[in-house]
């Protein structure tokens, strides 16, 4: 359960067979990890996710993608839409340690410069 500024907790959610998102706050940041296939079955999920992020007002959100083993346009949009969200509100999204399959989409997609990362 997420808990309030200045307080640290993680959360584990099963996304279906192929994806867990784990969630890890620390004070006013998340980062968000997400493991296995973010693609048109999973993409849905984490986009109920951020969406609950937002309401619980945290705008600045880590993805870590070091585990995403799959990553089709239906999972790009989900955080393409994460970040104009977290735009909206004066927040910012960061891609962390993406793996193989997100690199080679966000290259293929000409996207690899459009996202902060770490």
């Amino acid at each position: 359960m997420l808990k309030g500024y200045g307080e640290s907790s993680m959360d584990e959610q099963v996304v279906g067979p192929d994806l867990v998102l784990t969630t890890e706050v620390a004070d006013d940041r998340v980062i968000l990890s997400i493991k296995g296939e973010l693609d048109a079955y999973t993409a849905p999920g984490l986009e109920e996710k951020i969406a609950r992020m937002l309401a619980d007002r945290r705008t600045e959100i880590v993805l870590d993608l070091s585990e995403t083993t799959f990553l089709d346009s239906s999972g790009l949009r989900a955080i393409l839409t994460a970040q104009r969200r977290l735009s909206d509100e004066q927040g910012s999204l960061t891609l962390r340690r993406a793996s193989e399959p997100v690199v080679r989409l966000l290259e293929i997609t000409g996207l690899s410069d459009h996202f902060p990362t770490e």
